[in-house]
């Protein structure tokens, strides 16, 4: 009874090392208890919890292993335990515990959080808030719960809902750094950029060292164009945490539309489409003379970002290289007919033991791509025969020339430097309005009553054209035969540009790095003429000068 009473209060003594952040002390307290007691439940898991807390995840699951196995029924082991393992990639042993210390302690909040944790990485979404609205109850003052179910009301789209938790989160603990940053981020997504620089500057006032929070900052200011702030942020960023890939992408993205080529495509090659297939690939600068050697170019992201990249397979030709190309199937026919290509290869077919692997995404940089004025044309893309006069035909129905084109959406915004573009359905309607011709839609899976509302505010029928979206060799025929387009970037800029066509782009603030950080012209597509949304979110500058250009080039009523 002497001893056990001994490990119990020097237990207590370690117990209270731990929380006043103590670990050494703590620690050397357990290993004493332990050298008398070697089945100490509580001080084995004390142990453990101190070996999480330096990243020592294997040690930790053996410690609260040895833990459970004194006391089975230690609510709060199993509870420790579903953490590590989830930090380890155990997702399905994590689940188990987890819920088994919710079994043994219903109420334990902690338990509630993890489990809801778990759950995200099985994107089991409701029944993760659900996990963490339960934490929320258990312990109505858990700052934890309540930044965890802000940021999964994030990924639902919930941003009003999510900034309410993130807030509440402050509320109670304003040093709690994730709420911070997590309600930054919310703040960005929903336009409030100066809202957003507010709280990440207050988080990294509370963690000077918290690299997400410095990426998550130069976005902000790529946002407000305070371009040289956004850089410096990713460097440090990187400087903290030299492996952090998505503030390495990040940074490329902000060089290229600087138009700093020879860094920018360097930093691309972290992006998070080439990562899992980054060691089968050849990712070095590529020699001058290719004659007689095999290149087996892979397509990589979207169909627009393979057209975007194809511009440079000519000169791989140009250098001896034989090309065998894996497109997407949406373009194969189309690529088929390209002179640099000598064979097109289906996925999971093999090209060949000497071939050269090679994602088409990183062309610029194994061909040393370095400013602007050395930037390819894009690919000549030819429409296939028989189709243009057919699509000429279609077009006459509808009504007399000039054919106006127009696309007010594209992308999506899962993936990071994946960017989801929107420009005012309306305002457009109106700039057309404005002119005289013939308007056709060409946005891609339109929402319910889009086209209608359209067409009223342009005061004249728009003829639905969407389905071409489903066969690019139609889309690409009349893409040759528009006088004008109007819209977002999306693939049907690059085949455009491809069959030789100029477009009226429309691009968000801040904007993808093919249009770069300013400029009425890219010189990735010599000819179209950008329009940008201001830093502020207002579009008016750009929607003037859209309609004085479109009645300067087709005519009508020009109201500016």
């Amino acid at each position: 009874m002497a001893k056990q009473a001994g490990a119990g209060a020097d237990y207590e003594a370690a117990y209270t090392h731990a929380l006043a952040g103590r670990l050494p002390d703590a620690e050397a307290l357990c290993r004493e208890i332990l050298a008398t007691t070697p089945d100490h439940a509580e001080a084995l898991h004390l142990l453990g919890a101190i070996a999480a807390k330096r990243g020592e995840g294997s040690q930790a699951i053996e410690l609260f292993g040895r833990a459970l196995a004194a006391k089975p029924d230690f609510a709060k082991a199993h509870s420790n335990l579903g953490a590590v393992l989830l930090r380890q990639g155990e997702t399905e042993r994590a689940i188990d515990h987890i819920e088994k210390a919710i079994e043994l302690a219903p109420d334990m909040a902690d338990a509630h959080n993890n489990l809801g944790n778990a759950l995200l990485k099985c994107a089991r979404l409701e029944d993760a808030a659900k996990a963490f609205e339960r934490a929320i109850e258990a312990a109505p003052g858990d700052t934890l719960a309540y930044s965890n179910l802000g940021a999964l009301l994030m990924r639902h789209g919930k941003v009003d809902e999510a900034i309410a938790r993130f807030e509440k989160a402050i509320e109670l603990d304003p040093r709690l750094v994730m709420a911070h940053n997590n309600l930054g981020n919310a703040l960005k997504e929903k336009g409030d950029f100066e809202g957003a620089a507010t709280c990440l500057r207050r988080a990294l006032e509370l963690d000077p060292n918290f690299a997400e929070v410095h990426g998550s900052l130069g976005s902000v200011y790529r946002s407000l164009g305070r371009l040289d702030e956004a850089l410096a942020c990713h460097d440090k960023a990187l400087e903290l945490k030299p492996d952090f890939d998505r503030a390495r992408f990040h940074r490329a993205l902000l060089l290229l539309a600087q138009g700093r080529f020879e860094e920018g495509w360097e930093a691309y090659l972290f992006r998070p489409s080439a990562q899992s297939q980054a060691a089968n690939l050849h990712r070095q600068t590529l020699p001058r003379d290719l004659t007689g050697r095999h290149i087996y170019l892979r397509r990589d992201q979207g169909l627009g970002d393979e057209i975007f990249f194809l511009r440079f397979a000519p000169e791989l030709a140009g250098r001896g290289a034989r090309i065998v190309y894996q497109a997407g199937v949406a373009i194969a026919s189309i690529v088929e007919r390209l002179p640099c290509i000598d064979a097109l290869i289906d996925e999971g077919e093999k090209p060949g033991e000497d071939a050269i692997p090679i994602l088409v995404g990183d062309l610029p940089y194994l061909l040393e791509a370095r400013s602007a004025a050395g930037v390819p044309p894009p690919v000549a893309l030819t429409p296939a025969p028989g189709h243009i006069e057919a699509m000429r035909e279609r077009l006459a129905s509808f009504g007399p020339p000039p054919y106006i084109g127009v696309t007010w959406r594209a992308g999506t915004g899962d993936e990071p430097g994946a960017f989801f573009k929107l420009a005012p359905l309306g305002e457009i309607a109106k700039a057309l309005g404005a002119t005289d011709g013939t308007v056709l839609v060409l946005q891609r899976h339109p929402e319910a009553g889009e086209i209608e509302e359209f067409g009223h505010g342009l005061g004249r029928e728009a003829h639905d054209l969407t389905a071409l979206n489903d066969d690019l060799e139609d889309m690409l025929a009349l893409l040759a035969l528009l006088d004008e387009y109007v819209t977002v970037s999306n693939t049907n800029v690059h085949l455009s540009a491809g069959a030789g066509g100029t477009c009226r782009v429309l691009v968000p603030n801040p904007a993808e790095y093919r249009w770069m950080a300013e400029g009425d012209e890219s010189p990735w597509f010599p000819g179209s003429r950008v329009y940008r949304q201001g830093v502020d979110g207002d579009w008016g500058t750009a929607f003037r000068a859209l309609t004085r250009d479109l009645g300067r080039a087709l005519g009508g009523r020009v109201m500016l």
